[in-house]
């Protein structure tokens, strides 16, 4: 009786396993490897924590995609900013993942995610400032800025066609720093994402300047495009098939509300795409 209770339960547990094959091919496979690099900046998107750890609302999307797409198993590699791109040219890594906003020259070498996250853009000037309300107040008015950034080629557009143009100060001095900048009335304002500046004030407490968020009117003048950031991917066979799994991970993490969470927890705010 033991001996046959052993072969029926053999059987049994043959065919169960072989139903769970034929339900689901992808038992039979291992996961796919996919390298994805990152900076490590800037924080809260990507950054190396106090246990010297990678994480950031980047980052912890890729792990939150990791946990829903089976076929692939993503791994980071941290490196200079000014890597990622020949990295994913070099296929050293398949994915970047540091805040990337869209421009027609990277989407003709690269693939570009579903958007992760949507942004806003502010205006920062001193409390007592009264003269700058809305973009077209920056005439006559004073800046820094990093040459080649959205922000920056925003202002040099409207100079083009100003009556007053804004003087800028080009510079690749930290965001921070052009903050504390502000505050020292060296400039009369810059332009930065929302979350950035939200994101400096809770470490600095710079209690002498004030954000001005930008309509869309305004936000148009800077971008043509919403300020979404996405994940790149490689452009190649296997990176296409790695975009396709990342976007079916991506819907997936935003609709049952894992996405949201992330960017409570970054953000103090819900900045995920609708």
């Amino acid at each position: 009786m033991f001996k046959t209770g052993k072969l029926f339960l053999g059987a049994v547990l043959a065919l169960g396993i072989g139903a769970a094959i034929l339900t689901n091919p992808q038992a039979t496979q291992a996961a796919t490897t996919v390298s994805v690099g990152t900076s490590g900046g800037p924080k809260p998107f990507t950054y190396v924590d106090d246990n010297n750890k990678l994480v950031g609302y980047d980052v912890d999307t890729v792990r939150a995609i990791d946990k829903v797409v089976p076929e692939y198993k993503f791994t980071f590699q941290k490196m200079e900013i000014t890597s990622l791109l020949t990295s994913l040219d070099s296929g050293r890594i398949q994915v970047a993942a540091n805040n990337f906003a869209s421009n027609p020259q990277r989407r003709e070498k690269y693939y570009y995610s579903k958007p992760v996250f949507r942004d806003r853009d502010v205006l920062v000037v001193l409390k007592d400032n009264k003269s700058i309300k809305k973009f077209d107040d920056i005439a006559g008015k004073t800046t820094i800025g990093t040459p080649g950034v959205n922000f920056t080629t925003a202002v040099e557009k409207f100079n083009k066609v100003a009556k007053n143009p804004s003087k800028i100060t080009y510079s690749n001095e930290d965001a921070a720093k052009t903050l504390q900048d502000v505050q020292d009335g060296k400039y009369d304002y810059v332009l930065i994402d929302k979350v950035l500046y939200d994101n400096y004030q809770k470490t600095y407490h710079l209690d002498k300047i004030k954000a001005i968020e930008l309509d869309s009117k305004d936000t148009k003048k800077i971008s043509a495009s919403i300020p979404y950031s996405y994940l790149l991917v490689e452009k190649t066979p296997e990176g296409k098939k790695i975009l396709t799994a990342i976007n079916k991970g991506i819907t997936k993490i935003q609709s049952n509300g894992t996405a949201a969470k992330l960017s409570q927890k970054y953000f103090n705010g819900n900045y995920v795409p609708k």
